[in-house]
């Protein structure tokens, strides 16, 4: 009785292997957000212990942003062809490794290497395994889904939120490399959940619902994603992403490095700043994506730009510790927002065999803006003054704002790919 119950309640498919499905994506972002939460907590320890100015500790973030954005294009461009379940596995496997790696490092050299092997495993685990979520939701779902797997990312900022500054207050010194090593081993065990559970696409007794019109006889491997390449939809999404990877990480990279060291905030009170935005991100994945869903992409955009934009105005112009709180608690609210929607949009307009690319496309532009703005941040930081690097995270959001607007005007090419009624 109590199963009929539930089963009223709840998504028609959260009782068949699709949520399964949607329980490995949820590990996978967890594992591989770690590689870009968890900075903004390790990097002060990280600068005194490699003896790093704030450029150096700028251009390991950009490393990794730079190495994940061609790994996703590659992984992205070969899962439709070869499958996303190996690719996946490895990637997750691979990021644990990095992590563990990292944790040993005793040079900036040796960091170096440490996290350019993250970014090559983060892009090739997490871009296929959201691509691979149209094949299994319809496109009404899409939204709710990608929200729900981006919660992953918010439970990685809670925990690191949690476990670094306890590692660093009782090990001041190497307190960061306890934390990766923790990482590590954690984001290993998932790797291997996700190479237990991972099926490429539903079968007729699994299957809810064709995702679209296509219909599950044509999520055949063996084509290369020129329509993904062709798409100016997704084109225009990809700028979208850049702007939000360009502002997201320069918050990601320099918060804690702001607050602890040019304003006196202890790493504890930023650590609890942090498990803030974590905890209210937990929801936030699932309200954009659902928002996203009922609204439209580009006004889901729109919104989580300018709400972003009013964040990084108070980090900017005026700062202190009731900006500090305000300004976490709306990046809390709008950090998996980009993400969500653009994962949401992936299968949208293009074969949803070639939704995998579409989103690739999208991480390289998330990843393109990732790459450049931590090292010009840490510039700006060392020659001007931080509130600068804030500043050009504004600057970020504005673009997002006029591309957001600009993408109202645009018609989807969403002819092949109409949604299915309720079952």
């Amino acid at each position: 009785m109590l199963g009929v119950r539930l089963s009223r309640l709840a998504p028609d498919w959260l009782f068949t292997y699709t949520g399964t499905i949607l329980l490995v994506a949820l590990l996978v972002n967890l594992a591989t957000s770690f590689v870009q939460f968890s900075h903004s907590l390790t990097l002060p320890s990280m600068e005194s212990s490699l003896d790093l100015s704030h450029t150096k500790a700028g251009l390991l973030i950009t490393v990794i942003a730079a190495v994940r954005m061609g790994s996703a294009l590659v992984a992205g461009t070969l899962a439709p062809r070869y499958g996303s379940r190996v690719i996946i596995s490895i990637g997750s496997v691979g990021v644990g490794g990095s992590m563990l790696l990292l944790g040993y490092a005793q040079n900036y050299t040796g960091a170096v290497l440490a996290v350019a092997l993250m970014g090559v495993a983060s892009g090739a685990a997490l871009t296929p395994m959201m691509g691979l979520l149209s094949s299994w939701f319809r496109v009404q779902d899409r939204g709710l889904a990608a929200g729900l797997a981006a919660t992953g990312g918010s439970v990685a900022f809670i925990f690191a939120g949690i476990a670094v500054p306890l590692f660093v207050d009782a090990d001041p010194l190497d307190g960061w490399r306890h934390s990766w090593r923790l990482f590590g081993v954690v984001v290993l065990f998932i790797g291997l959940i996700s190479l237990a559970f991972i099926r490429e696409r539903p079968t007729p007794d699994n299957q809810i619902d064709p995702p679209h019109s296509e219909g599950p006889r044509r999520l055949q491997r063996g084509g290369w994603p020129i329509p993904a390449f062709k798409s100016p939809m997704v084109w225009t999404i990809a700028f979208l992403a850049f702007a939000a990877g360009w502002s997201q990480n320069l918050f990601t990279t320099f918060f804690g490095v702001y607050l602890s060291q040019e304003n006196d905030v202890s790493l504890s009170t930023v650590g609890q700043l942090v498990i803030l935005m974590g905890v209210l991100s937990v929801g936030s994945g699932v309200l954009w994506g659902r928002m996203s869903d009922h609204i439209g992409r580009a006004q889901a955009f729109l919104y989580s730009f300018i709400i972003q934009a009013a964040a990084f105005a108070l980090l900017s112009l005026v700062p202190g510790m009731g900006s500090f709180v305000t300004a976490s608690i709306l990046m809390g609210i709008t950090l998996r927002a980009t993400y969500t929607v653009c994962a949401a949009s992936s299968g949208d307009y293009v074969p949803i065999r070639f939704s995998a690319a579409a989103f690739a496309l999208m991480s390289v532009g998330a990843s393109l803006g990732s790459t450049i703005s931590p090292t010009l941040g840490g510039a700006v930081a060392d020659n001007l003054d931080m509130r600068w690097t804030f500043a050009l995270a504004l600057c970020g959001s504005f673009a997002g704002t006029a591309g957001a607007l600009f993408l109202q005007t645009r018609k989807p090419l969403s002819e092949s790919v109409q949604p299915c009624p309720d079952p």
